[in-house]
């Protein structure tokens, strides 16, 4: 199994990792445009836009891709007529939920946003973020539809036509006296529902044949619903930070978290570029002892990755104060902070998708649900009394507790214990009882 790991760490990883790494350089140059001639204030509204649409992304869309892949790959090559079916029922299922939630959203945004946060300027932020967090959700699918064919090296341009865009209308905004923060929020909109159409339009062979089937409508969910909560857990913890600074403390505290949250996205992508990468193939994995060897292998790879990043720590000051400006100074210490936390998730999460394999999702999700109390726990003593820091602490502790988590999960669902390896079961009969 230390082949397979090798493998996504070197060919088809690197093609996602390089999309999503580009993605990201144009994602903040973005962002560096609204901190640097907007300051901190805007840029802590801009955060928070950014933070809707990632978690309505994250429900209607992201959460639901690995199930995507999984029943994707289980038909793709036995039944293909099936695995067609896959890909309009999966279609169906983010519109059927993301409609009503959507709609449902704006009203209650535009109703309660400026009584939540005491001021009218959150409301456009908090309205477009919940529109444009659909069409990410269609834009996701695409994507999920590409990573289930492993076919990466669409997958990693298309992956950063978003961003191409989103800077591409910095200019045209400018030339057309729009270069403000609701033009800007209004232009990333506008792009992820051009770029979900384009890619409808790409995959139309692929959905040509609509049949909708209930039974795999329910069977779609009945395993998604488990990968979408623990998304939205950890999407909760990783980014919960700016609203609630904003509720505690004000936009100034929101704007220095968000930067230095920003400025380490790299890294979470290097993590993310793993997930997408390894899932259609560790999805392969047939019996505990093959996944036993994948977490056993991996591991010390993922480990070693952490350590070539952590002198990056070194030159935080730099980094922060040379991108940001000297009004950023305030960063520099959150950065260190979530820095840690960026590197025991990369370490940890990858190892979790063995879990899928075996059909045991509940599992990952469970590390998720606690992590994400403990992050609400010290949220409320942290963040009040130590603002920006203390949203970093909480963040930081967050993601310790769940990578400790996910390693003691696999320790005793993989059989390493004495005490589990008599009653661990196996994949197939895992697979039998989903």
């Amino acid at each position: 199994m230390f082949r397979v790991g090798m493998k996504a760490l070197s060919q088809q990883a690197a093609l996602v990792f390089a999309g999503k790494m580009t993605g990201a350089c144009l994602g903040f140059v973005m962002s560096l445009v609204v901190a640097r001639v907007m300051g901190p204030e805007d840029f802590g509204l801009f955060s928070l836009f950014i933070v809707i649409l990632i978690f309505g992304n994250d429900v209607l869309g992201d959460g639901l891709s690995p199930g995507v892949v999984k029943f994707y790959s289980m038909y793709r090559v036995t039944d293909p007529p099936k695995a067609a079916e896959v890909l309009t029922n999966a279609l169906a299922l983010r519109i059927l939920l993301g409609l009503p939630i959507v709609v449902i959203g704006v009203i209650l945004g535009m109703g309660y946003s400026r009584v939540m946060f005491g001021n009218q300027s959150h409301v456009l932020p908090v309205t477009l973020g919940l529109i444009g967090s659909f069409g990410a959700a269609l834009w996701s699918f695409n994507l999920s539809v590409w990573q289930a064919r492993e076919e990466f090296r669409t997958y990693g341009v298309m992956v950063a036509l978003v961003n191409v865009l989103r800077v591409i209308s910095l200019p045209v905004l400018f030339v057309g006296g729009s270069l403000t923060l609701g033009g800007i929020i209004g232009a990333h909109v506008l792009v992820y529902f051009m770029c979900a159409l384009f890619g409808l339009w790409m995959l139309r062979s692929h959905l040509a044949q609509l049949s909708l089937s209930s039974s795999l409508l329910r069977e779609l969910f009945r395993f998604s619903k488990w990968p979408a909560i623990a998304s939205l857990c950890f999407i909760l913890q990783v980014n919960l930070g700016v609203p609630v600074l904003g509720y505690f403390r004000d936009a100034r505290e929101a704007g220095l978290y968000g930067a230095g949250s920003s400025l380490l996205m790299g890294v979470d992508f290097l993590t993310v570029s793993l997930l997408t990468t390894l899932l259609p193939k560790v999805s392969q994995l047939n019996g505990l002892e093959q996944c036993r060897s994948y977490v056993q292998r991996s591991f010390p790879v993922y480990m070693l990755i952490a350590a070539l990043l952590l002198p990056l720590m070194l030159f935080s000051r730099t980094l922060v104060v040379g991108i940001f400006g000297p009004a950023y100074e305030g960063t520099v210490e959150v950065f260190r902070i979530l820095f840690v936390g960026t590197l025991a998730t990369l370490v940890t999460h990858p190892l979790y998708l063995v879990l899928y394999t075996m059909n045991r999702p509940h599992l990952h999700t469970l590390s998720g649900i606690v992590a994400l109390a403990v992050w609400v726990v010290a949220a409320l003593w942290l963040i009040p009394q130590s603002g920006s820091l203390g949203a970093a602490w909480t963040t930081l502790i967050s993601r310790l507790v769940q990578s400790v988590m996910i390693i003691g999960t696999l320790w005793f669902a993989l059989g390493f214990s004495r005490s589990a390896s008599m009653a661990v079961p196996s994949v197939a009969t895992d697979a039998r009882k989903s």
